[in-house]
């Protein structure tokens, strides 16, 4: 009979060596994922103040953090630009299913590869909400929306720069909003 090479054939030490080496193992990888955490938290709350979220008003009109779609971004004016960015936008049901939303902007072009940059004026991305909830971020004039929930349901997009701050113009954001009815 040949001897088996499994570490269990006997050799308590084998078995303890490689128990011991699972429990090291997973002690550091635990503590490197706890101060992994630990610096990402503690870069947050040392944000400047200038890049810190700011509590907006959602869609339904409450300014609860709780509720689900509250803005959470800065603002940024528009007031000084030149050419000052505008957004309309209509919306058709879709023969196969869902809903159709089409952007029009003024003054404003779709940056994907700028997402996250630099702000510059009239570039940028659009968000869309559905009912307060955040659904997408929008890079050009076209976005389908699957299925709404029965009744009264409010579209928004706002537009936004780079950094997603929300573009505001005389303290009011520029975003259009619409209802569609779910029978």
């Amino acid at each position: 009979m040949t001897p088996s090479k499994h570490p269990y054939n006997g050799d308590e030490t084998a078995l303890a060596k490689t128990a011991g080496r699972s429990i090291v193992i997973t002690f550091l990888t635990g503590g490197l994922i706890g101060a992994a955490l630990f610096w990402i938290a503690s870069d947050l709350s040392n944000m400047p103040a200038s890049m810190q979220m700011e509590n907006h008003m959602n869609m339904n009109g409450s300014t609860s953090r709780e509720e689900a779609g509250a803005h959470t971004h800065g603002m940024l004016a528009v007031d000084d630009w030149l050419a000052k960015p505008a957004i309309t936008a209509t919306i058709q049901k879709d023969p196969i299913g869902g809903w159709n939303l089409n952007l029009r902007t003024k003054n404003f072009t779709y940056n994907a590869a700028a997402a996250g940059l630099e702000n510059k004026q009239g570039e940028g991305h659009a968000h869309i909400y559905v009912n307060g909830a955040k659904l997408a971020r929008i890079y050009g004039d076209w976005f389908h929306i699957g299925k709404l929930p029965t009744g009264h349901n409010i579209i928004s997009v706002t537009l936004n720069a780079n950094d997603h701050s929300s573009l505001t113009q005389n303290g009011v954001m520029l975003e259009h909003k619409l209802t569609v009815m779910v029978e």
